[in-house]
């Protein structure tokens, strides 16, 4: 049975008004995609023209708390970033992964990177990972304010929505330096 790796952080709302104005602002600055009958991603923005970097603080605080709950924070160095999501009805998103291949002399340099999803306002049960024999799996967890965590190379992808509108953000958590554990007295116990 496909059961995928990841975890619930635990439930972040933002002031309505803040919601509000992100999605307004994405719906002006991504009328093209909304043509196509896209989603919109202020992924595809410059930085200084995204309006969810009004969050910058409270994802960083968000990143610190998640790698604080899996226990790397005071170990490791970490950089992140995220961007907003806003669907509407029929938008999808195919099969993917955050998962950041990086060759260096020719080989594979796997790193432990984390993602996550925070449904701000999601539709029920769009959200999926799914395997390479096709088989998805249905989060419990995807009620507003939800945070979700999972290993950057688990594939995911959005069923087609079916309501007026769906918005979340989603980022990863790339770990740059991590260190050893302290001298094995200090577990031991």
């Amino acid at each position: 049975m496909f059961k995928p790796v990841y975890w619930y952080h635990g439930n972040v709302k933002f002031p309505e008004a803040e919601v509000k104005s992100v999605i307004t602002q994405l719906r002006k600055k991504g009328r093209e995609f909304i043509v196509r009958g896209e989603a919109v991603s202020s992924y595809h923005f410059a930085l200084h023209e995204r309006p969810d970097k009004i969050w910058n603080k409270k994802y960083a605080k968000i990143c610190e708390d998640i790698t604080t709950n899996a226990g790397i924070n005071s170990t490791s160095q970490y950089t992140y970033q995220y961007w907003s999501q806003l669907y509407t009805t029929n938008n999808t998103h195919p099969p993917h992964h955050h998962y950041n291949d990086s060759y260096e002399r020719g080989r594979l340099d796997i790193r432990s990177d984390i993602s996550f999803v925070h449904f701000i306002q999601p539709e029920e049960k769009a959200f999926k990972f799914i395997d390479n024999e096709g088989n998805s799996h249905t989060l419990e967890h995807q009620n507003p304010g939800d945070i979700i965590c999972f290993p950057s190379w688990v594939w995911h992808w959005v069923a087609p929505v079916q309501s007026n509108e769906r918005f979340c953000i989603a980022g990863n958590i790339e770990i740059l330096e991590l260190d050893l554990l302290s001298p094995k007295e200090k577990y031991e116990n």
